[in-house]
């Protein structure tokens, strides 16, 4: 049976599971991070230009999810920590690049190691077969998802 015709109970169950999911991985991860002085925001700027240094501010706003103004003083915050950088934009003066910088790596470690924490919490009773299962079933929906977000562009 295709996805598409998936009613009821059952999808609604589902999307519900997911969303509580969801909440409760990042709740349980802030709360590990907060333990180590990282707001939900901070970690969230850092993960995101661990993936993709280079981004504009206002593509990394867009990602996050978050209001230019608050990434903008986040940001003002991380690279007064010395974590972050802005470089201008070589095809646009008006824009900035973000970059991490070297002093970034022992957060980003400890990130890493907050998530494998969490992880681990999460998969507990897990196989790795279920794991892969899991993981090639939330790409699918994920791809569904995007190719919608991509035909509203």
């Amino acid at each position: 049976m295709s996805g598409k015709g998936m009613q009821g109970d059952a999808g609604t169950e589902m999307s519900l599971e997911l969303h509580s999911v969801a909440r409760l991985l990042r709740r349980n991860f802030d709360r590990r991070a907060r333990d180590h002085g990282l707001s939900g925001s901070r970690w969230q700027v850092l993960w995101y230009l661990l993936r993709q240094q280079g981004q504009k501010q206002s593509e990394l706003a867009e990602r996050l999810d978050m209001a230019p103004i608050s990434l903008a003083r986040q940001l003002d915050n991380l690279q007064r920590e010395g974590l972050v950088e802005r470089r201008p934009d070589p095809q646009d003066r008006r824009c900035f690049r973000i970059y991490l910088t070297g002093q970034a790596e022992p957060a980003l470690a400890l990130l890493g190691n907050l998530a494998e924490e969490t992880r681990s919490q999460a998969l507990d009773g897990f196989s790795p077969r279920e794991i892969r299962q899991l993981q090639m079933l939330l790409e699918r929906l994920r791809k569904n998802l995007t190719r919608e977000e991509i035909e509203c562009d």
